[in-house]
């Protein structure tokens, strides 16, 4: 038997109140209408919005407390939670759960004074609002391995070049800096002999194209053609960054579960609202008990889904493997569910589910697009059986 602390307690009620503001913000300020403009800007996504985030805290959860941050991954968890609820268009997974992380282990492992700096820097400025980041590690012939990186790093005189191609950069179309996974040594597929490389997005040599996936997420392609760097841009140890940016990148799943969460949460209560409103022969839809039942394993899978994701977030900083095994388990098994969660939202709402002038098809959307993002339920039930 355990017994909570003081500070367990303190913990607990400030979370309660973090849970409660990012849902009386979302209901106010992230409504349909609102994502939809979103949408419709150049960006795809609101400038404004994103202010807002950094005003509120949400850029500066799990950072360092020296460059800005506050809260840890559990806090962080909350705000996911809220911003999948709401369909959020806005870049906050890229940086949050992704770029922040990348740049914390990356401080931890700086040659240098000057190499820290340089990361904090870039921590403080995220935390505030200040720059978009955006991680470029994905490339096409990689698929879902991170580690499988071609795009080289190589000496030339006091600085880098950098040549190669990147896709999906989650965010990468907006981002002021994006930092670069490359190879300095060593051939494709090997672990050893990445580095991570900031690389400014008005860089001379650098080539992007932003695209909108379909359930409103921003990513972009890149292409590297003899891209100039200074010696300064190389982040953290040489050759030595694939353990921190594995770390990232499992931060950015653990999180993507959780906002998943908030969306299966919303397809329920449209769902379920819809049933007690729509009439057929004389009684609502959610008077066949048929349908009331199919409703109940909605709500079984969406609670099972939040419990492994939370485990998930809970093993962050545990030691790699253990980090590894909870973090795939969670994708797993929130993939398929929520695409089924999608799938029996559209299903119950019938013909009118197809369109884009309801909520429901945009979250069915958004959660077909998070069943294959970050690796699909394949390639992490491949990562566990190899571990």
């Amino acid at each position: 038997m355990s017994f909570a602390t003081d500070t367990d307690a303190r913990d607990s009620a400030e979370r309660a109140m973090l849970r409660d503001a990012a849902a009386r913000y979302v209901e106010r300020d992230c409504t349909f209408e609102a994502r939809r403009a979103a949408l419709a800007l150049p960006e795809g996504f609101s400038r404004e919005r994103w202010r807002a985030f950094a005003e509120m805290g949400w850029l500066a959860l799990g950072l360092p407390e020296d460059c800005g941050g506050l809260g840890d991954a559990g806090d962080a968890e909350v705000v996911a939670h809220a911003l999948g609820r709401a369909l959020a268009v806005e870049p906050w997974l890229a940086n949050v759960g992704l770029a922040a992380p990348l740049l914390a282990g990356l401080r931890r492992g700086a040659e240098g004074a000057a190499d820290a700096d340089r990361c904090a820097g870039l921590l403080e400025s995220l935390a505030q609002g200040e720059r978009l980041l955006a991680v470029a590690a994905w490339e096409p012939q990689g698929r879902h391995d991170v580690f499988d990186i071609e795009t080289r790093a190589r000496r030339d005189g006091e600085g880098w070049l950098l040549d190669g191609v990147k896709t999906l950069v989650l965010g990468g179309g907006a981002a002021d800096v994006l930092l670069v996974a490359a190879r300095e040594s060593g051939t494709s597929r090997e672990a050893g002999g990445i580095g991570v490389f900031e690389v400014p997005a008005d860089a001379p040599g650098l080539t992007r194209r932003a695209w909108p996936t379909y359930d409103g997420r921003q990513t972009a392609d890149l292409r590297l053609d003899a891209v100039r760097l200074p010696a300064a841009a190389r982040l953290g140890a040489p050759g030595d960054a694939w353990p921190t940016l594995e770390r990232a990148v499992d931060t950015a799943t653990a999180l993507a579960c959780a906002e998943a969460v908030g969306a299966m949460q919303a397809v329920l209560e449209t769902t379920r609202a819809y049933l007690q409103q729509r009439r057929q022969f004389g009684r609502p839809l959610a008077a066949n008990q048929v349908l009331r039942h199919r409703l109940v394993d909605l709500y079984a899978d969406i609670e099972q889904a939040r419990a492994i994701s939370g485990a998930a977030v809970m093993q962050l900083d545990a030691a790699p493997a253990v980090r590894r095994r909870a973090v795939s388990l969670a994708k797993a098994f929130v993939s398929p569910a929520a695409r089924r969660c999608g799938e029996e939202g559209i299903q119950l709402h019938g013909a009118i589910g197809m369109t884009d002038e309801v909520l429901i098809g945009h979250l069915a959307k958004r959660l077909v697009g998070f069943a294959n993002l970050l690796g699909d339920e394949a390639w992490h039930l491949e990562r566990l059986a190899e571990a």
